[in-house]
């Protein structure tokens, strides 16, 4: 086999969630009135890292919003193919951590549940989920083609 120095395009997925827990640590040690947010896809709550995350900031009342938008698919895999179970907000309650799941789609409640969950975070000094139901109309990147997965009609 001919040895190729090809690079292939890729994207680390979840990473920034633990790097968000562990920078809300820092802001609590600094006992200022900020809170940390981490939005990721559902997709990413299914990796490692998110566990890890919501785990340490549950367990060291870290102040951060762990924002996730739950568009319906993980690229090209459907929730229903990814994970069973009521979505994402509840793997926050299963961590002790109080959860807010809303319609993304309404600029509105997605206000309101980031303020609110703002506030809990700030003057409880502990993390919150959030779960923005949401649609994603086109594909999920350049490299990606819904319609080998999705049906003309939705």
């Amino acid at each position: 086999a001919v040895y190729q120095r090809r690079v292939r395009v890729s994207s680390p997925l979840g990473t920034q969630i633990p790097q968000a827990a562990g920078y809300a640590y820092a802001v609590k040690q600094r006992d200022t009135d900020m809170c940390v947010v981490c939005y990721f896809g559902e997709g990413a709550a299914s990796e490692g890292d998110c566990h890890s995350a919501m785990n340490m900031a549950a367990t060291l009342d870290c102040p951060i919003l762990f924002f996730c938008r739950n568009n319906g698919y993980a690229i090209s895999t459907a929730t229903k193919d990814q994970y069973r179970g009521d979505g994402i907000a509840s793997r926050g309650i299963g961590y002790g951590i109080p959860a807010i799941r809303f319609d993304g789609n309404d600029l509105f409640a997605v206000y309101n549940a980031t303020k609110a969950a703002r506030k809990l975070s700030v003057e409880e000094q502990r993390p919150v989920v959030l779960e923005a139901m949401t649609y994603r109309v086109g594909h999920h990147s350049t490299s990606d083609d819904s319609t080998a997965y999705r049906s003309v009609d939705e």
